[in-house]
């Protein structure tokens, strides 16, 4: 189960949180959809390859990133700082199903940016490594446990 890597981190942290169960979705909408909730309080982690490694980015699920606000955060270009793959997701975080990386656990300690949109809300839900596993949370919990940069790199 890909939500074991995720809650054993939650566990180890001291962090509350509920595990959610749901049909399979492919989607920050339809995961919302089946949860019952706004789409604004599902976020979804993109993985974004840099020059330095892997970042992971959380965004309200509604929204689209901006990778020209995220390159002019990191100092990158369009060759430095772009998405990755579906080969790299598959290759390099085997423990969660594709598409369904969380912001924190897993074998990488990646660096985290959380936009500024999702630091406002008290809590949200995300993936949980899984596409039928959800976990809902503080958002400050998943801010500090992952040691996250707050910034806007969202589409507005």
């Amino acid at each position: 189960m890909a939500a074991e890597d995720l809650t054993r981190v939650l566990d180890e942290a001291g962090v509350g949180y509920d595990l959610l169960t749901h049909v399979h979705t492919i989607s920050a909408t339809a995961e919302a959809e089946a949860l019952g909730l706004a789409t604004r309080d599902v976020a979804k982690t993109l993985i974004v390859k840099t020059q330095d490694g892997y970042l992971r980015v959380v965004l309200q699920g509604s929204e689209r990133l901006d990778l020209r606000k995220l390159r002019a955060l990191l100092g990158g270009n369009k060759h430095d700082v772009r998405l990755a793959s579906e080969e790299d997701l598959g290759r390099d975080f085997p423990e969660f199903e594709l598409g369904a990386v969380p912001p924190v656990g897993g074998g990488r300690r990646d660096p985290v940016v959380v936009d500024s949109r999702v630091a406002e809300q008290e809590a949200l839900v995300l993936e949980a490594g899984s596409h039928e596993e959800s976990v809902r949370l503080a958002t400050d919990d998943v801010i500090r446990l992952a040691h996250a940069q707050v910034a806007d790199v969202s589409e507005r």
